[in-house]
């Protein structure tokens, strides 16, 4: 958990922002970063390994040309990708508030893109499926939406990356309206 102190003065503005009159945070955390590393590293040591052994061999084979070149460029935006997906980790903020779960991203990797706000009204059923981790770490489910390349894809709605799962999810099963129980 964290405080609305600690968040940067542009997260702090944006959460003010996201909150309806007379809403307070009850709970408020980012994503952990480090899961996109463990889970980019094995692609990123592959992927290096694959630049290096081709390097060689255009260099060994004499060929250094145009495809080298564009070999290095996709590896180097498919790295770079690693970096933009940690920096939007960073800009993410989930809350809980005594009415609503809510998700407030970045839409863009600079500082100039706008800002998504995803709200879920707190209710009995709220969490569709949980993934837990080893470590206590997981994701909260709260629905699904069509891609936007695809209508027959879906893409998971909710809480992802999230430290200490189980007490978040007992968190908002508490705070859920008595009437609703």
């Amino acid at each position: 958990m964290i405080s609305i102190s600690s968040l940067s003065d542009e997260l702090r503005e944006q959460v003010v922002h996201a909150m309806q009159s007379g809403e307070s945070p009850v709970w408020m955390a980012q994503p952990i970063p480090s899961l996109a590393n463990q889970l980019s590293t094995p692609y990123l040591f592959f992927s290096g390994f694959g630049v290096l052994f081709s390097t060689l061999v255009y260099i060994v084979a004499g060929l250094v040309n145009v495809y080298m070149l564009f070999s290095l460029l996709f590896t180097g935006a498919a790295v770079g990708m690693v970096f933009v997906i940690r920096r939007r980790m960073r800009r993410t903020v989930y809350l809980i508030t005594e009415q609503r779960a809510i998700v407030l991203r970045p839409t863009g990797v600079t500082q100039k893109g706008g800002w998504q706000l995803i709200a879920w009204p707190l209710s009995v059923g709220l969490v569709k499926e949980r993934v837990m981790r080893n470590d206590g770490s997981g994701d909260l489910i709260f629905g699904y939406e069509p891609k936007k390349s695809s209508e027959d894809t879906t893409v998971p709605m909710g809480f992802f990356n999230l430290p200490e799962l189980r007490r978040v999810e007992q968190m908002l099963m508490d705070i859920t309206p008595s009437s609703l129980n």
